[in-house]
């Protein structure tokens, strides 16, 4: 069994003898240390972590009563004399764990090994329970933190790290409440991969991955960093514009385009050369974010069947060019 370490703050010798005798006849798992002046005692306490300090209530540099201070979280006992009771009644106020009164017949040292015993112990059941406090307030923490990245990861796309569908569907709900109160138009882009089944035909499903990823970073880089870049679908895109109204949302949308036309992507040591087509539109009051989205969809899909590679941005660029 570890031995209580016991701190002494005592000047008078027969007091220390009675103490060190009272030890060794009842043997008590002590590890004591006998001090007789509050500078001393500092010093140890600076040194040592104690179980408990048991403090006269006075030496010759002071009292015991000074030390409850310099203690941080060591309990201590106050040893006073008789007709000093006033003493170790502040001694308690003051943040003591208990007290022991000195009588003549020395019952009190009868009394010592429980009172320490029990103010041990008592220290010990603080510890464990702060212990556990700190260790559920760690618990419940780590829980927040891994709830943070779970909604966090719930809302990234794991090939391309951009938003995806579902982070952005939450990002234009946001937008679409700024409109709400500020009137601030906003816009979305909605580009799609050309001719990406065979690109997957060609490169198999790690190559095309490959291709996805560049694609990502290259709108990325070409977009504003105020500019959300979001993965819709499989080989799909989106971007959200905001305080951009439908003019300046299809010209970045005609930039992405035209920043791949001299692009070649590198897959296993092959060139691939890849287009893009565009779908553009502007946030209408009223609409609602599966509205809006449709509206960029429909747009979109006309890209696409006017043979791709094209921006269209309103009903009458269906059979238009956009380059």
């Amino acid at each position: 069994m570890e031995k209580i370490k016991v701190l002494l703050l005592e000047d008078n010798e027969l007091d220390v003898e009675a103490v060190e005798r009272l030890i060794k006849t009842q043997n008590l798992s002590y590890d004591l240390k006998v001090v007789p002046t509050c500078s001393e005692a500092r010093q140890c306490l600076s040194e040592t972590n104690y179980d408990v300090a048991l403090l006269d209530s006075h030496v010759p540099d002071g009292s015991g009563l000074s030390m409850l201070s310099d203690l941080g979280d060591v309990p201590a006992i106050i040893i006073t004399g008789q007709g000093d009771e006033d003493t170790a009644v502040r001694a308690l106020k003051d943040g003591a764990s208990d007290y022991l009164v000195k009588d003549p017949s020395g019952m009190y040292l009868h009394l010592l090994p429980t009172v320490v015993s029990e103010t041990v112990l008592k220290r010990r059941l603080r510890q464990e329970k702060d212990s556990a406090e700190k260790e559920r307030e760690k618990l419940f923490r780590d829980l927040e933190k891994a709830h943070r990245e779970l909604k966090a990861l719930s809302r990234i796309d794991p090939l391309t790290k951009l938003s995806n569908r579902r982070d952005i569907k939450y990002k234009i709900d946001y937008e679409i409440s700024r409109f709400e109160r500020s009137s601030e138009t906003f816009s979305i882009i909605l580009g799609d991969i050309d001719q990406f089944k065979e690109i997957y035909s060609k490169l198999g499903g790690s190559g095309a991955d490959n291709i996805i990823i560049q694609i990502a970073e290259s709108l990325v880089k070409e977009c504003r960093k105020v500019d959300t870049v979001g993965r819709w679908g499989t080989e799909a895109f989106m971007v959200i514009v905001p305080e951009t109204h439908l003019a300046g949302a299809a010209r970045l949308a005609e930039n992405l385009r035209k920043a791949f036309e001299d692009k070649v992507f590198l897959v296993d040591g092959e060139n691939i050369k890849v287009s893009m087509s565009f779908g553009v539109a502007a946030y209408v009051e009223g609409q609602s974010v599966n509205g809006f989205t449709d509206t960029v969809e429909t747009f979109l899909l006309k890209a696409k069947s006017s043979g791709g590679d094209r921006v269209v941005s309103f009903p009458s660029q269906v059979n238009e060019v956009s380059h």
